[in-house]
């Protein structure tokens, strides 16, 4: 009787261990498609493990390899499935692999092992279509939308409206002119274009507090804004009402938000990312001087 319980419990812890699994992961990308510089991505691993298992990963900036580094953000989705997200974003063009790191998991018996999780590939595309023309700022269905709208006694009265607004112009112009040359500045009172700083030999947030600085500078010079007293959020509409492009807007919007989260929100970027601030900065009048 003893070796027939012997012999059971021994069959059925056996079918206890055929049972369990090994954890597995799935990994995914959103947007997968559509990606343009600057834009976050998120890259979704979830973990399905036993019961009693759970993922130890330290929720600290993980180099992520060719695009900015990420804190994981760590869900518990139930007993059986962790969901963890990196949101992170790429300021070049290009293919780019996302290497993520091993997933440490503690076991019921407080093991640890990690679980490998292969690279996950990324299309990041330029803030420009194929005929170098900035993006529009409204989808183009919503842009033919208003059009239609637009009935020929609404076209006529608009025009009735510029031409009376022109005259009105064209008169103070007349009567302002004498006064106005008189009082246009010389070569030597118009504002001097602002450098760039950044010392590569201060620490990655004094460097980006420096770009962030000189960027917002040569923006007040440029576009007449209190640059240095708007937020990265509140700049972007701003140059647009200023009469900025769609490229310029987005592309000093996405800088300064990367500055911030480095002087604020702890991130470490290597000397190479800082490099790609920098040149993302002098991109920003590379793109203007074009248009």
């Amino acid at each position: 009787m003893i070796r027939l319980l012997t012999v059971l419990a021994a069959l059925w812890l056996s079918g206890v261990a055929v049972l369990a699994q090994d954890p597995s992961v799935d990994v995914e990308v959103e947007p997968f498609v559509g990606l343009t510089v600057g834009d976050q991505v998120s890259v979704r691993v979830t973990i399905a493990h036993e019961a009693g298992e759970r993922v130890v990963l330290e929720q600290s900036l993980v180099d992520l390899g060719g695009v900015e580094p990420a804190a994981p953000v760590i869900t518990e989705i139930d007993e059986t499935r962790t969901l963890i997200v990196f949101r992170t974003r790429s300021f070049t063009t290009g293919e780019f692999p996302v290497e993520l790191p091993p997933i440490p998991i503690r076991g019921v018996e407080g093991e640890i092992r990690e679980l490998a999780v292969g690279p996950v590939l990324i299309t990041v595309g330029s803030v420009l279509t194929e005929d170098t023309q900035p993006r529009p700022n409204t989808a183009p269905d919503l842009i033919e939308g208003e059009r239609r709208t637009f009935t020929p006694w609404i076209v006529a009265i608009i025009g009735v409206g510029i031409g009376f607004v022109v005259a009105r112009t064209v008169r103070r112009w007349k009567r302002r002119a004498p006064a106005a040359a008189s009082a246009q500045p010389t070569s030597a009172d118009m504002p001097r274009p602002v450098a760039l700083a950044m010392d590569e030999s201060r620490d990655p947030a004094e460097q980006c507090r420096q770009l962030a600085a000189s960027v917002r500078g040569r923006l007040s010079a440029d576009w007449s804004l209190p640059a240095s007293a708007l937020t990265a959020s509140e700049i972007g509409p701003a140059l647009s009402a200023a009469g900025a492009s769609g490229v310029v807007v987005l592309r000093v919007t996405r800088l300064l938000e990367a500055c911030d989260r480095v002087q604020f929100g702890g991130e470490q970027p290597t000397p190479e990312r800082l490099r790609r601030y920098r040149q993302l900065a002098e991109a920003i009048w590379e793109d203007d001087a074009s248009s």
